[in-house]
């Protein structure tokens, strides 16, 4: 990828936290993770010549801390903002943003990506962070959730819109349809950026390292 290229990344809201982070580190290492914001604006503006948007700034913020942090996994305020952010929303503490299950399908997409489980915690999500989603999937009538969101903890298995209509099999039928579009909607979203994510990914020319490992795992998970 060439400067002009990498400095069209850092600029545009349709670059991943992933890629970016991956710049980043690349051209600063490790060690700049722990580099304030202000810093980190400073040093990517003169190393790629380019204004650092926000949202370029919140999502490589973001994408460090699930490297470096569990935040992600264990603190339910910051599992939501780290979702909105990695959605697509600039960070605002100020405003109470609740991520839906399409930006909580992505964000723990990503942030899997980033950084996989380990094998001795198959389940690194809190209990809360799992009963929020399950309130997601409940208000938006997700019947049968998205692969990645079966973690999960759900109080009710069907809406009560839908028990209402579960002696009318005609009409409990047509909901289903109507939520279950829901649920194939939010995995065509999910594949559709991990190929985005894999096929930006294949563009970079790092100095430091490679990419093919991390490119791999994407087209696997995008062809699941």
């Amino acid at each position: 990828m060439s400067k002009t290229l990498m400095r069209e990344a850092w600029q545009s809201r349709e670059t991943f936290a992933t890629v970016l982070l991956t710049l980043f580190l690349d051209r600063f290492g490790p060690e700049a993770l722990d580099w304030d914001p202000s810093t980190i604006t400073l040093e990517v503006e003169e190393e790629f010549k380019c204004d650092l948007p926000q949202l370029s700034l919140d999502r490589l913020i973001v994408a460090g801390q699930i490297l470096t942090t569990d935040r992600f996994f264990k603190s339910l305020p910051d599992f939501i903002n780290f979702c909105n952010v990695l959605g697509g929303d600039e960070y605002n503490p100020e405003m109470w943003d609740p991520a839906d299950a399409e930006e909580v399908a992505w964000g723990v997409t990503e942030a899997m990506l980033l950084y996989p489980p380990d094998e001795d915690d198959p389940e690194p999500f809190t209990d809360e962070i799992r009963a929020y989603i399950g309130a997601v999937l409940d208000r938006e009538g997700l019947i049968n959730p998205p692969d990645i969101l079966r973690i999960a903890l759900r109080m009710s298995k069907v809406r009560p819109s839908i028990e209402e209509f579960s002696d009318d099999p005609e009409m409990f039928s047509a909901i289903y349809k109507v939520e279950d579009g829901k649920r194939v909607d939010i995995e065509q979203s999910i594949r559709l950026k991990t190929r985005l994510l894999a096929a930006q990914l294949s563009a970079l020319r790092l100095e430091n390292g490679k990419v093919e490992t991390v490119i791999q795992t994407l087209e696997n998970a995008a062809n699941t």
